[in-house]
């Protein structure tokens, strides 16, 4: 019988201590440490979130319309390229194709960034299997264009940049 009061005594010390933690307040009224850091922590996330929601590029969830001036950066044009060449390539096309524009982009932050984008293309003289070079590929008739609806993966900190789908008309 000592047994099970000592049992009894045990699990009210335990429950007495859930009430403590539950409670986040020591004997003394005080908050507990680790209280404090959740605390402490969730302020910062929200903070965080505040200048994340200042800087558009930083914002997760849907998709973000990128304005002309994004656009017409360096950077995407790379990407823009990086998608028409495996579009070329995944449709065992001879030449290369050009970017002539890029008509339209969103961009997803995820664990990386998604980009949508509907690009102008027109084929090239140089050949596929040569890399694409932007001074020597040059259209080999501009008027002669089709649309591609691409979506690229990237995550340039881990040199991770795919082709996730494409639709060519």
């Amino acid at each position: 019988m000592s047994a099970i009061c000592f049992d009894v005594s045990a699990s009210n010390r335990i429950d007495a201590n859930k009430q403590r933690l539950l409670h986040h307040r020591n004997p003394e009224g005080r908050m507990q440490p680790h209280t404090i850091f959740a605390l402490t922590a969730l302020v910062v996330v929200y903070s965080s979130a505040g200048l994340a929601s200042k800087n558009p590029r930083r914002t997760r969830g849907e998709f973000r319309q990128l304005d002309a001036k994004e656009i017409e950066e360096e950077e995407l044009g790379e990407l823009a390229q990086f998608a028409a060449t495996t579009v070329a390539k995944a449709e065992k096309r001879a030449f290369h194709d050009a970017v002539l524009n890029i008509t339209e982009a969103h961009q997803q932050t995820v664990a990386g960034w998604n980009t949508k984008m509907k690009l102008v293309v027109s084929e090239t003289s140089c050949p596929i299997h040569n890399p694409f070079d932007v001074g020597q590929c040059i259209p080999k008739n501009a008027s002669i264009t089709r649309q591609c609806d691409v979506l690229v993966y990237e995550r340039p900190w881990e040199h991770i940049k795919e082709l996730t789908s494409f639709y060519c008309h």
